[in-house]
């Protein structure tokens, strides 16, 4: 089932290889890059995860520094809960670029995910010192600083990612679970 899956997901991978190769003027080297990435994204998608990583770790041989490709398997083993190894895969992103946000934020969502939520901090603090718009960020940093019990640094933090997307919504279970809860309680003292 797995493989019939896996060769769904390679028909948009076949289709913009015959584009790349028909009416892109790209390099040979970019098509078979572009090919490599979308296997891998294929056999991502039918949850054959081994396939996936070999593909990966083809591409690492012709570049062994490459940012997508440490991003992805970070990704691939966040996807599955697996977020030790993805940990490693994100710290090598971090180490490559320094400010790179989105390697920054998906490891703090690996440390967030393991409890570890000083780690977590340590890293949005990096994140927010170069991006200090980037909401997504901010909510979970309001998020750690909730779940160890520091609220008044938790509604900073989420005023600020709300601040940060005026028209968007970014709803987090702690400030309404705690609103909710305190009118909760008014009520009662109340009767």
């Amino acid at each position: 089932m797995k493989r019939l899956k896996y060769l769904f997901h390679m028909i948009p991978v076949l289709w913009s290889l015959i584009k790349d190769l028909i009416f892109e003027e790209i390099s040979l080297g970019e098509i078979r890059m572009n090919y490599l990435f979308g296997r891998a994204n294929a056999y991502d998608g039918a949850n054959l995860l081994e396939s996936s990583i070999k593909v990966y770790e083809e591409i690492l041989k012709k570049d062994p520094q490459s940012i997508p490709v440490f991003l992805n398997m970070g990704g691939l083993y966040f996807r599955r809960g697996m977020f030790e190894k993805a940990i490693h895969y994100y710290e090598k992103v971090t180490h490559l670029n320094p400010k790179h946000y989105q390697g920054h934020y998906w490891l703090a969502m690996c440390y967030w995910r393991l409890q570890r939520y000083y780690a977590a901090i340590n890293t949005l603090e990096e994140v927010i010192e170069f991006l200090p718009t980037f909401k997504d960020a901010l909510n979970l940093m309001g998020e750690c600083y909730e779940r160890i019990g520091e609220g008044a640094k938790a509604e900073h933090y989420y005023l600020k990612a709300i601040n940060a997307d005026p028209t968007g919504i970014i709803i987090h279970r702690g400030i309404l679970d705690q609103w909710a809860q305190d009118k909760k309680r008014e009520e009662r003292i109340k009767h």
